[in-house]
Parts: structure tokens; sequence; C-alpha cells
């Protein structure tokens, strides 16, 4: 028992150590923060928002309860935004803020914009692969012309320029 005892006083000492260092956080500006630690409202928020560029005649309106294909989509575009492709960082307005982790670049010369996003290029898979889940995630076949053209028009419509250079 007194053993016991002799540890449990001698386990905060152990720790004073440890207390002591100096401990450095990082500056919200100059480091990135993981998505997996992106609050649920961030989230579905920037998922609101590219649903709605796919979806512009809903207005912004809630998805009804029976409207199982938008359910779906909406699903599968947050499921990739919480998969890390949000991070903290310095917004346009010098705050911080929830942002993607990558948008499409503007063309060169003022030109259009470039289908450049990896994470818009996952987002586009996920709402194509959710409407044809019988493709198992294959690559779409070069005979396959109007899936191709499916998939380029999700891709174009959840164009995401970085706000900060517009």
């Amino acid at each position: 028992m007194n053993y016991l005892i002799l540890g449990l006083i001698a386990l905060p000492l152990l720790s004073v150590k440890a207390i002591a260092q100096p401990i450095s956080y990082p500056v919200a500006d100059s480091v990135t923060i993981a998505a997996n630690n992106a609050p649920e409202k961030a989230i579905d928020e920037s998922t609101d928002f590219i649903f709605y560029k796919l979806y512009p005649q809903l207005n912004s309106r809630k998805i009804r309860s029976n409207e199982t294909q938008y359910i779906k989509e909406w699903a599968a575009i947050k499921k990739v935004l919480g998969d890390g492709n949000l991070v903290y960082q310095r917004g346009c307005n010098v705050r911080s803020e929830w942002r993607l982790s990558e948008y499409d670049a503007p063309g060169v010369i003022a030109g259009p914009i470039l289908l450049s996003s990896t994470v818009l290029n996952k987002v586009a898979d996920a709402v194509f692969y959710t409407r044809y889940p019988e493709l198992g995630y294959r690559k779409i076949k070069p005979s396959e012309t109007s899936l191709a053209s499916e998939w380029s028009q999700i891709r174009r419509a959840v164009s995401w320029g970085d706000p900060c250079l517009y």
C-alpha cells in the first residue's frame, strides 16, 4: 500500500520536467491543419457550396428526404472534403478560415480556369461513381464517350478557383 501511495506522489513529480519544457504552438497562418480536425460546420458549408454549384437550379433549397440521389451525391462530396481536403489557413481577409486544400488554377494570361485541382477531381469522381455504382470506380474506357462527357460536365460544374485570386 505504501508503494502505491509513493507511486502516486512521484508520478506528478516526474511529469514536472515535461511540463517545464517550453511548448511551441504553431501559428494558424503558417501551418496547415488537416481536415479531419475541421469542424462539421465547415465541412457542411463547403459541401453545400460545391453541391449547389453542381445543381444551381435547386436555388440552395434543402434536399428533400425523397431525393435520394441528391442525398447520396451530397454525402459523397462531404466524404471527400472530410478526408483531409479542407485546411485551416489564412483567407482573403487575412483572418484564418477553413478552405479547400487545393483550388483550380487560373489560366495563363487571364484565360479560362484550368481544371487542375486533384481535390475537385476527387469530388467529380465521387459524384460520378455515386451515379454509376455498377462501374465500381473503374476508369472510363475511351469508347465510353457519353460517360466521359458526363464526368467532364460534373468536373466543370464543381470547378472552384481560389476566391482570394478573384
